[in-house]
Formats: structure tokens, C-alpha cells, sequence
């Protein structure tokens, strides 16, 4: 059933001789392949993960605007890069991961354009990375009718290669631009796994030497790409946050550097992960109950605390607009040093080491040096500029945060924080429901915003689940809702849509609907001739 304004099916017609091959796949072409679903026949384009294909250019000879869907194979494409011709970045595209069981073509929405006629789509094999596409399809735009009532918060990790190894400065911001069209508020930008700056800082003890480390083993190629690319960049001497920022910014995001705040040397095998400032000083380090030493540096010591500090205003100088403190990315933070059993002796008259971890003057003394890190990160940002904004991602309720020193209250009693948002982790990052009850209770009267967490995806893939999530939560006085890694799965097309729906009630309901029938796709009868989904169980790898 036709549901388009146009479709774009041969590849043939948009690639020299040279370019393709209507038999086996070899390297620096394309593989043409015909094929046949109930709605038409077509020619696509196929490229193993070595066949280096070249860029695939198909005029659009539309004028007006169109939202733009690309049919990628369910059943081999992993992702593409797209832009078109006037584009600043490439892409990337992919399927949904909620998968058809059949060999099958998705309708994968990439964006709604304004055409003048001469526009062109081109499309870009990733290196190492299958692809393939049957089609292009142009489609009026639905309208969208409801009135966006909640903020929408994205975390971005920030971490170099999530997606592929970026092209150039402009390909490492690609995903903000991307998202610019999902109408969120924040994005929080990570800017350091280890409290090691993921750019050319200026501070020696925040500098990473990814040089160096690129002579050691890693436990994963993606980490080797990563140092790769840090090591690219910084020869360069280039800032990818100072034009992520820039980006985001100019699509009316407010963006935020956000911090892990730990400061560690990761065991093996996952020590590629360190901190110069923790190898060099284990004197700051935290020391468990019983005496053996943790791998976090102490909030106790004001000289760590001053490392996180000098991050977070020197992104505050390449244009980040306020600073998000990730505690449920490097608890803990204090534990029973020296200073700590000083202050609780002091206090109490008593030994801190034999009582419960969990006693609350124990929990209470942990946490007066994590408010005063609060206290002097917020003197830090007032000193700059007063409408710097201070966010803080806590655990899930209030005797986790009361653990690993998260004082709330205090902080929203003293105007330490502006923007206040739980995540679904309990004391040992296991997933668990957000006690809304807690963290209305202690915003109410205050002019701090609550955005809470709709969960992780390492933890909740389904989509269904997170949205159920979000409309349990507008029950609630919320502001908005915060979405981990959201800028990360805008190449899913289900969760760019979920994302998109988080602006209301009733646009939730909707995207609850449309998941229902998810995803929007087009069965393969034929390739090459001959049945796919009949008689070939088995067959598709």
C-alpha cells in the first residue's frame, strides 16, 4: 500500500560501473542486489564490513518539506552514515533494535527536511561496519498537536568512538546536532571517565597522555579507538566539548559538563582507565571500614576536591553553562579516613569503624565533606557567573544517597544545587524505583527542578517499560524527566521517537500506541530472485 510522496528504489541508476557488482561483493564497490516486497521491486546496495564502498549520491527532486525514511535491511545493515548535501556533519543511522523475524526492510525515519529541488542524500559506508539500503521514501510530515509541558534532560558519556571513530572535530559533535531536533532542554556532556580531561586542559594534573597508554594492551578495540582519537585530536590541540557546546548552544540546548566523580586507577583488565592524580598521591585515596584502601580518591582531602572544581570551570570557560556532578558514576566518595574518624572522635566521643556503615551519625559526618565540596563548587560557579547552573544525579532514595554522603536536603537549603535528578541505582548500582515520594517532598518550596531518571538502558531495554516509567512519574510535581545516554541511542529510531514523546502526558500515550505496532517495515519476498522468508530457515546470519 503506497504511503509515500516518493520513493527512490534502484541503486543501479546512482552508481558508475565501477562502483558496483551485480555478483560477489568485492572490496571498493557496492553489491547490487535485486529484490521484491508486496509494495514494490527495487535494487539495493550491500557492503561487507572490509569493502570500503564509495559515497552513494541520490537527488531528491522534491520541493517543500518532507520527512526523509531510508529502508535499511534488518537482517545485515548495523549502520550507515547519511547527511545531506548541505549538511555540516554525516549521520549515523540504523535500525531498531526491536527486530522483525523475518528478512525485512525498516522504514527508518531520519528527518524532516526543507527541499528545494536539487537537494541530494548522500550515504557513506562506515569503515568495518556492514551496510545496506533498498530504498529512500519522502513522506509529508505528520503534524504534532500537543503542547509540550516537561523538560527534557540527555546525558551524553562523551566518550570518544561510542559511535565509530569520528572523521574529523565536526564528526565527534554529530550526535548533538542530530538530537537538535528532538526538542530537549540539557544535555549533560562527560568530559571525564577518570577526572582525567578528555581535551587539551590546561591544568598538568588533568592531562591524559594518550600517547602513552596507546603502548599498552586493552581489554577491547573500542578503548584503543578511543586513545586513538583522544591522541588525534590533542595533537591537533582541538577541544571537542568547546564545539559540542558550540553546537548545542546554537540549536537553543543548554549544555552542561558533566563529571564522574571519581578519581581512580581501574584493576585489570580495565586499567587503561587512570588517574595521574591518584597514582601520584595514594595518600588521598579512601579507606574502607577495615583498613584496606579503595580505589577512589576522598572527598576528605580539599586538594581533590579542587581537581573536580578546575574541571568543571575550565568547561565553564569553553562554554558549558553549568556543571553536572554524576554521583552514581564513582561512588564512594568518603569512607573512614583519617579526617573522617577525627571529626566523628570529635563529634561523639566514639570509633566510626565500630559502628554500622549504615549508622546515621556516621552517614551524616561522611557527608559533611561532600556539602562542603558543594559548598565551594557553587562559590566557584557564582564566581564566574550567577546564572551557571548546578546539577546533581543522586541515587534512587534517600538511605542510599544518606550512604555515600548525599546530604539533599542541605544542599536545596542552602542553594547549592539548581537542578535535582535521582537516578534508578541503589547502593550497589543495581536497578531500583526512584522514591518520588522522597524527592518531591524535598524539592517542594524550593526553586530547584526535579528531572528524574527514567532508568538506564544497560539495566531496561524495553522501551515500553521506560515510558510506563514516565507516565507513572507525571503523577507526581515533576519538572521533566532526565534520559541516560539519550544522545547515544538517537541512532535507534524507537528511542529517538520515546524521547521525542517525554514533552507531555498525552505524547507518552501516543508513543505507548505506536510502539505496539513497532517497527514500520516491509518484508522481502525475493533477492535475487528467489524466496528469503519461505524455506530458508537457517540461512540469514
Amino acid at each position: 500500500m503506497k504511503n509515500w510522496e516518493w520513493l527512490f528504489n534502484d541503486f543501479s541508476t546512482v552508481l558508475k560501473k565501477n562502483q558496483m557488482s551485480y555478483g560477489d561483493s568485492k572490496k571498493g564497490v557496492w553489491q547490487v542486489v535485486d529484490y521484491t516486497t508486496e509494495d514494490f521491486p527495487g535494487k539495493l546496495i550491500l557492503a561487507q564490513p572490509g569493502s570500503n564502498a564509495p559515497d552513494v549520491k541520490v537527488k531528491i527532486p522534491l520541493k517543500g518539506t518532507y520527512g526523509i525514511y531510508l529502508g535499511l535491511f534488518q537482517n545485515f545493515c548495523d549502520q550507515i552514515k547519511v547527511k545531506m548535501s548541505n549538511d555540516i556533519v554525516f549521520e549515523r543511522l540504523r535500525h531498531s533494535s526491536k527486530i522483525v523475524k523475518k528478512q525485512a526492510f525498516e522504514d527508518v525515519f531520519w528527518k524532516t527536511v526543507q527541499l528545494n529541488g536539487n537537494d541530494e542524500i548522500i550515504i557513506r559506508q562506515e569503515p568495518g561496519i556492514r551496510a545496506s539500503i533498498g530504498y529512500i521514501i519522502a513522506k509529508k510530515p505528520a503534524k504534532k498537536n500537543n503542547e509540550k509541558k516537561y523538560l527534557i534532560h540527555l546525558t551524553d558519556d562523551g566518550f570518544p568512538s561510542n559511535y565509530g571513530v569520528p572523521e574529523d572535530i565536526d564528526d565527534a559533535c554529530w550526535n548533538i546536532i542530530a538530537c537538535s531536533r528532538i526538542k530537549f532542554d540539557y544535555v549533560s556532556r562527560g568530559i571525564n571517565p577518570t577526572s582525567m580531561a578528555d581535551y587539551p586542559t590546561k591544568h598538568r594534573s588533568l592531562r591524559r597522555n594518550p600517547e602513552k597508554l596507546l603502548k599498552t594492551q586493552f581489554p577491547a578495540e573500542i578503548y584503543r579507538q578511543c586513545y586513538e582519537t583522544l591522541a588525534k585530536f590533542f595533537k591537533k590541540n582541538q577541544n571537542v566539548h568547546e564545539r559540542y557546546f558550540e553546537y548545542a548552544k546554537n540549536a537553543g540546548i543548554k549544555p552542561f559538563a558533566y563529571c564522574r566523580m571519581a578519581m581512580y586507577h581501574a584493576n585489570p583488565p580495565w586499567d587503561c582507565f587512570r588517574s595521574k592524580f591518584y597514582d601520584t598521591h595514594p595518600e588521598f585515596r579512601c579507606i574502607d571500614i577495615d583498613g584496606i584502601p579503595v580505589n577512589r580518591m576522598s572527598f576528605t582531602f580539599p586538594k581533590v576536591r579542587n581537581e573536580f572544581i578546575k574541571l568543571f570551570t575550565e568547561a565553564i570557560e569553553f562554554g558549558a553553562e553549568g556543571a553536572t556532578n554524576c554521583f552514581v558514576r564513582g561512588f564512594p566518595f568518603v569512607c573512614y579516613e583519617e579526617p573522617v574518624k577525627k571529626r566523628f572522635k570529635q563529634l561523639y566521643g566514639e570509633d566510626i569503624t565500630k559502628l554500622p556503615e549504615t549508622d546515621i551519625r556516621a552517614e551524616k559526618v561522611r557527608s559533611e565533606f561532600v556539602t562542603q565540596y558543594m559548598r565551594e563548587l557553587r562559590n566557584a560557579l557564582n564566581s564566574i557567573r550567577k546564572s551557571l547552573l548546578n546539577v546533581a544525579i543522586v541515587h534512587a532514595n534517600e538511605d542510599v544517597c544518606w550512604y555515600y554522603g548525599l546530604d539533599i536536603r542541605t544542599w536545596i537549603k542552602e542553594g547549592l544545587i539548581d537542578i535535582l535528578c535521582p537516578y534508578t541505582w541503589g547502593i550497589e548500582g543495581e536497578p531500583v524505583e526512584i522514591d518520588m515520594n522522597f524527592f518531591t517532598q524535598c524539592v517542594k518550596g524550593s526553586c530547584v527542578k526535579l528531572l528524574p531518571f527514567l532508568g538506564s538502558l544497560y539495566n531496561d531495554k524495553n522501551p515500553v517499560n521506560i515510558l510506563k516509567r514516565a507516565l507513572k512519574m507525571t503523577k507526581y510535581p515533576i519538572d521533566g524527566f532526565s534520559f541516560w545516554d539519550g544522545v547515544d541511542n538517537r541512532i535507534d529510531p524507537m528511542f529517538h521517537m520515546i524521547i521525542e514523546s517525554l514533552g507531555s502526558k498525552e505524547s507518552i500515550l501516543e508513543a505507548m500506541e505506536k510502539l505496539k505496532n513497532w517497527p514500520d517495515s516491509r518484508v522481502v519476498i525475493t533477492l535475487q530472485g528467489t524466496k528469503v522468508n519461505k524455506h530458508n530457515y537457517g540461512m540469514a546470519m
